[in-house]
């Protein structure tokens, strides 16, 4: 409905509403990704970030993002996207939304965002601020999950500028 709210293209995927591992504490804060999937496709990973891995269950994150500017909801509740982070208690799974935007993630950078399709990016934008807005959360708690994750570097995700993402916010 916040999606929704926001004019935004929302696909609700099949059994979202019980499919989580349990409750989330509260929602402190939101970590925005890149899948490094398949180069082709609008959301070729849902069925990864819906039912995990063979090393992690799914799934992976509350809310998809295709590469049409689509919006997938996943998931209710805690899903496994953040592993260890600078502050669990904002940006650990219990507490942070996790948006798996459909994306290669190459090359690994940190600057602007031509490797993403605009209208992709910029849905990812108005999503952001529905969410921050419906939720109380500042543009500061808007995280990449190379930002978030511990040890520093141990993830590349996602491939643009966070600093001029949160300045769109």
């Amino acid at each position: 409905d916040i999606l929704r709210g926001a004019g935004l293209n929302v696909v609700e995927v099949a059994g979202w509403r019980t499919r989580g591992h349990g409750v989330m504490s509260s929602v402190k804060g939101i970590v925005v990704h890149h899948t490094a999937g398949p180069a082709s496709g609008d959301y070729p990973s849902l069925a990864v970030v819906r039912d995990g891995t063979s090393s992690l269950a799914g799934p992976l994150a509350q809310l998809g993002l295709g590469r049409s500017g689509t919006w997938f909801v996943i998931a209710a509740g805690r899903c496994y996207h953040a592993g260890s982070t600078i502050d669990d208690s904002v940006y650990g799974n219990n507490n942070a939304i996790g948006i798996e935007a459909e994306g290669v993630g190459l090359p690994a950078t940190d600057s602007g965002h031509s490797h993403w399709p605009e209208v992709q990016y910029q849905s990812y934008l108005r999503g952001v601020r529905a969410l921050q807005k419906a939720y109380g959360v500042p543009s500061a708690r808007v995280l990449g999950h190379k930002e978030a994750a511990v040890p520093r570097g141990r993830k590349i995700d996602p491939n643009f500028s966070m600093n001029e993402f949160r300045a769109a916010l």
